[in-house]
């Protein structure tokens, strides 16, 4: 659940990082384009040497990571601009990662985004996408017949961005992740910003939903085990925030959703009892690791600066 790391696979392939020709592996491996601090050479010249080598139009996955500069405050526009523009040289494209770095590379709210519906738009075949980063970041509204996987990684996602993400159609998503994040890191939304979700009236496919990583949780646990999209979902997310007892007693309603196969509320606050109560209750599979010691004043989440 932590950035200490770089992946070592996305959407099951390998990945390399690419710096050179020498590092091309064929176009089966996820290749991740990053930079050092004092790299004379960008992410798009990489990108460009990327494209050049035999059999990159069929590369199916990529990973855009850390650019120059990115640690002060640079924006992500540049690269990815530069990324819509390769598009007709990456058409078998399928997986995007846009954003991918650890917190020694850039903390995850300093991470300067942009809009990143042109990246969606520009490949047809693009099925899973995700974004790191919720500084300035936003969603013009577009359509998209292929994304199935949508994640959404912020320590503060704005409520503009929350909707910008509803007024956009996707049909065929299954698979939702928001990192909803915190007041002092830009989330500046409530429940009530979540409605058009939880209504069901969004998404008709989706059976996996996670509202992570929130300072809401307990909120969001008391109004989604009321919501219409439950009855459709086989997993439930609610990790990574500051979930407490009164959250996983609201979270005992679910035992009237026998679909629901799997819920995770690692890292929270809530008592061993009470964890034990909602495993008694519920008959799905339940993942409550990570348990944090209570304080009466602060229940941090865990990613927010």
């Amino acid at each position: 659940m932590g950035y200490n790391d770089l992946i070592e696979t996305f959407q099951s392939a390998k990945v390399v990082d690419f710096n050179k020709a020498d590092d091309w592996d064929g176009p089966d491996a996820a290749y991740r384009l990053r930079s050092e601090y004092d790299d004379e050479e960008s992410l798009a010249d990489r990108l460009a040497l990327l494209l050049d080598q035999p059999g990159a139009d069929k590369l199916t996955h990529l990973i855009i990571g850390a650019w120059n500069s990115v640690c002060e405050g640079d924006s992500s526009e540049p690269i990815a601009t530069a990324v819509v523009e390769a598009a007709p040289k990456l058409p078998a494209l399928q997986h995007l990662f846009f954003g991918e770095m650890t917190y020694e590379e850039c903390e995850i709210s300093w991470i300067n985004q942009c809009d990143v519906s042109p990246l969606i738009k520009a490949f047809p075949k693009l099925e899973s996408f995700r974004v790191r980063g919720g500084t300035k970041l936003s969603f013009s509204k577009i359509q998209h017949d292929t994304l199935r996987e949508l994640a959404v990684e912020t320590g503060g996602l704005p409520r503009s961005a929350i909707r910008e993400i509803f007024l956009c159609d996707f049909p065929a998503i299954d698979h939702l992740e928001l990192l909803l994040g915190e007041e002092n890191y830009g989330f500046d939304g409530g429940v009530e910003d979540l409605q058009p979700l939880l209504s069901g009236r969004l998404y008709p496919k989706l059976n996996w939903l996670g509202l992570m990583n929130s300072e809401i949780e307990d909120e969001i646990a008391a109004v989604v085990v009321n919501s219409p999209i439950v009855s459709r979902l086989k997993t439930l997310d609610l990790s990574m925030g500051n979930l407490s007892s009164e959250g996983v007693k609201s979270l005992e309603a679910l035992a009237a959703f026998p679909n629901l196969e799997t819920l995770n509320i690692s890292h929270h606050y809530a008592t061993e009892d009470n964890i034990a109560a909602l495993k008694g209750v519920l008959k799905c599979n339940v993942i409550a690791e990570d348990r944090q010691e209570t304080d009466e004043e602060w229940r941090f989440i865990l990613h927010a600066e």
